[in-house]
């Protein structure tokens, strides 16, 4: 499965327009993104090339952007701006971005809780955090994200205690930065439990991901341990470290 936006395309990918921006199409099995390939790759050549029709794609391997031009498609890695694309047809692109596994590495709830009346004020952040927390009392998740070493990595532990997801969940909410240079990346945590990642003085939205994600500790430290981007570890209140980058508060 892979999760898919489209980016200046309309509701068919079969034309381009810059007024368009980006639309989520949720999640595609192979099949439904193969079609989706082919369709992007039939789009006129003769179209403006400002448009800029792209696809912003999430899989176990990985988050990709996908181009098109006079019929073929270019796959860049979303998260290395600088390494080389490569030219590929649906097909290489369906095998390289859905890898054959037989059981995902960890599953997530997919019932929807019972709605719950308004919370008091000083409880309104450790909802959000805790939607995703409940039914996983106790429960260890080995994290497959770390690129640290190739051993085996410490097992994230999710918090349930409401009290401690009121303070931890305050304490991590703000905004955490490589530098202060365009370019240099930045990584937002808000009260409603999502995380976001972007660069600073970026205007292309593929540079700009929202995740979900659940507080935890993995090795005694508090870390965010995201839906589909890995996890994120607290160095201290105001440090992050994620995929060896050191990230400082700014707000």
């Amino acid at each position: 499965m892979v999760t898919v936006t489209t980016v200046n395309l309309s509701a068919d990918t079969s034309a381009a327009d810059s007024r368009l921006g980006p639309s989520e199409l949720g999640v595609l099995t192979p099949d439904e993104f193969r079609s989706l390939l082919d369709r992007l790759r039939r789009i006129d050549s003769a179209q403006p090339n400002d448009a800029d029709p792209h696809l912003v794609v999430t899989s176990a391997a990985g988050r990709f952007i996908i181009r098109t031009g006079q019929g073929k498609l270019f796959l860049f890695d979303a998260r290395d701006t600088t390494a080389p694309y490569g030219l590929r047809s649906p097909e290489e692109i369906v095998t390289q971005l859905v890898p054959q596994i037989t059981q995902a590495p960890f599953a997530f709830p997919s019932t929807t809780p019972t709605k719950k009346p308004k919370a008091a004020p000083h409880y309104a952040i450790a909802s959000a955090f805790a939607f995703a927390a409940l039914g996983l009392n106790g429960y260890t998740i080995n994290s497959v994200f770390s690129i640290e070493s190739v051993a085996q990595p410490p097992a994230v532990v999710v918090l349930t205690d409401l009290n401690e997801l009121t303070t931890r969940g305050r304490d991590a909410i703000g905004s955490y930065a490589t530098g202060s240079r365009p370019g240099d990346r930045v990584i937002t945590v808000t009260p409603d439990g999502k995380v976001r990642f972007s660069e600073l003085g970026s205007r292309d939205s593929s540079s700009i991901n929202t995740d979900t994600f659940r507080l935890g500790r993995r090795d005694k430290r508090l870390c965010l341990l995201t839906l589909e981007s890995g996890v994120v570890d607290f160095v201290n209140p105001d440090t992050l470290l994620y995929y060896r980058d050191t990230y400082r508060r700014s707000k």
